[in-house]
């Protein structure tokens, strides 16, 4: 397959490099249009604001009754859930800003997520979405999906789960899951020891610290450069014991993860043991220069730890203490290097077999010419059946604009994703518009219901049909990108009838229009592509052809409508 762009011939008063260099400059143009669609943002995607309790009930979380959320946990951004008498019963968590990177079809999804005390997960809820809506109430109407999530450990590595997605609205589920899997796997929070590290602790440690991440622990100064870190054992361990109770330590590392200091934060141990500890410099030497992985390994029996003279047991639980906290540091460094690995890019047999047609759709369209006029209508079939109905995988203008303004779901689609990178590259660089030739589920039908040239129902139209009607295309999808610009929240996809094709979550209007489009273009051939798609017209404004060398009336329109853009944008700050 060569995607160079084709030679084109030119003269004294149209060289070939302007041809290149006019068409480069159009696709540059529309790359600037749709990165500048706006982001629908209905979400409060910090994270932070506290959820109330009767949101949480119409979630659809079985809350005990009377029961009160507590204040935020700064290190792990769970709330508490408390009961009349104040005693903790639960927790609460969100998923964003975790899953703000998990796009859908249309944007990401929040959600929220109840635990047990001893942090299981007792249920998953939909909390807000700006994704389509009928991808959105698929999913929340379907219970065994959200079923999957119940027992997941927050501190173990629950993305190793493999979580199916919802019949219909695979990429919505999906990116839910992705958010859920990305929040999860966290530290659980120290009822013991709740206080953060504080900037003023820290100083002690690093003379040049400006600031500190209470999540991570990481020290930057002025310059905004990482010049260490600073680990409390607190959310790490707390239930090693001494005489009387666990104690707290603080742990300086250097940028190499090295083991610069010890220090005891607080502890509910006998004081006079704590303070023989405190001063024991021999005690400390035993852990310094180590790195985590070392101190995770590290056995002070097998070591010979004896401990400090007059508080031998203090000591112990402190070599104990630190051990352990190494352990479990360890262990979330590996789940959340496991969330980004596992998460990378999800296959399933969809994607196979879009990638399959995809394929075979390049070998058409390049060598297979004259073979497909024999089987032009199998394949034709093939796609309506396999790309339409069984993936679900159309370009769409809700989906461009959506991915364009949030992101784009590779990762969760992969299959989507391709479809949508030979939809666009084919039309720039090779003169032929594959998708909408080879790939529309709903160009295919037309094709099969199109009258013949010489059919009475296309003789009775013939000069009935305005060529003004040529413009509607262009027209629609200048109408909805003005929209997104003013109402960014817009749901596009009753604007055209590709939502039909997902059967199982198509409202009847999608499926009425579908229907309307495909019973005209029985008297009128490929009345919807030729008068009604602006996902096509935009493939065919990319596409390189005979007067791309031209400046024409539409690029225009499309520079006077990006600067437009962007002077109310800057108006606007």
């Amino acid at each position: 397959m060569n995607l160079a762009l084709p030679v084109v011939s030119g003269d004294a008063s149209h060289p070939r490099w302007r041809t290149y260099l006019v068409h480069a400059l159009r696709v540059i143009l529309v790359l600037a249009l749709l990165v500048s669609v706006p982001s629908a943002a209905i979400l409060p995607r910090d994270g932070l604001t506290p959820p109330s309790l009767s949101g949480m009930i119409l979630a659809g979380h079985r809350i005990p009754p009377n029961c009160v959320i507590a204040q935020r946990d700064e290190q792990t951004g769970l709330w508490g859930l408390d009961d009349p008498d104040g005693k903790r019963v639960g927790w609460i968590a969100r998923t964003f800003p975790d899953a703000k990177i998990a796009m859908g079809y249309r944007g990401p999804t929040e959600a929220s997520i109840l635990l047990s005390r001893d942090l299981k997960v007792l249920s998953v809820r939909l909390l807000s979405s700006e994704d389509t809506k009928d991808h959105v109430t698929a999913v929340e109407r379907d219970d065994a999906f959200f079923d999957q999530f119940i027992d997941w450990d927050w501190t173990a590595n629950s993305d190793s789960r493999i979580i199916d997605g919802v019949s219909g609205a695979t990429l919505t589920s999906l990116a839910l899951a992705e958010g859920v899997a990305r929040r999860m796997g966290g530290e659980a929070p120290s009822l013991v020891f709740p206080a953060p590290i504080s900037l003023e602790e820290v100083k002690s440690r690093f003379d040049d610290a400006v600031a500190v991440n209470p999540d991570t622990g990481e020290v930057v100064d002025s310059k905004n450069e990482w010049i260490g870190s600073v680990l409390r054992t607190g959310k790490l361990s707390d239930d090693v014991v001494g005489y009387q109770g666990p104690t707290e330590l603080l742990i300086q590392l250097d940028t190499t993860h090295k083991i610069q200091s010890v220090k005891i934060r607080k502890s509910f141990d006998n004081e006079p043991y704590v303070d023989y500890v405190r001063t024991e410099y021999g005690f400390w030497k035993l852990f310094r220069g180590m790195d985590m992985k070392q101190l995770a390994d590290f056995d002070p029996v097998a070591e010979g730890v004896e401990g400090v003279s007059g508080a031998t047991m203090t000591s112990q639980t402190i070599a104990h203490t630190l051990v352990q906290a190494a352990q479990k540091y360890n262990a979330n460094l590996q789940v959340k290097d496991s969330v980004e690995s596992t998460l990378a890019v999800r296959w399933s047999w969809l994607d196979v077999a879009t990638g399959a047609m995809l394929f075979l759709a390049i070998f058409i369209q390049s060598f297979g010419q004259r073979v497909m006029k024999r089987y032009r209508k199998v394949w034709l079939l093939a796609v309506i059946v396999l790309l339409g109905f069984w993936t679900g995988n159309l370009l769409s203008m809700t989906l461009v604009m959506g991915w364009s303004a949030e992101g784009i779901a590779w990762q969760l689609a992969p299959g989507l994703f391709g479809v949508c990178l030979v939809a666009f590259l084919f039309p720039v660089f090779t003169k032929k518009n594959i998708y909408c030739n080879h790939l529309c589920p709903h160009g295919a039908i037309q094709q099969l219901v199109k009258p013949t040239k010489v059919s009475p129902r296309i003789r009775s139209l013939r000069g009935r049909i305005p060529s003004s009607l040529a413009i509607m295309p262009g027209l629609i999808l200048l109408i909805a990108y003005l929209t997104l610009q003013y109402s960014p929240t817009t749901d596009l996809s009753g604007w055209e009838p590709f939502h039909a094709y997902l059967i199982r979550v198509a409202t009847w209007w999608a499926i009425a229009f579908a229907i309307i489009t495909l019973a005209i273009s029985r008297f009128l051939p490929m009345a919807y592509c030729r008068y009604g798609c602006p996902t096509g017209a935009l493939l065919d404004y990319l596409r390189f052809n005979a007067r791309s060398g031209f400046v024409q009336r539409k690029d225009i329109l499309m520079v006077v409508l990006l600067l437009a853009v962007w002077s109310i944008r800057w108006y606007s700050k």
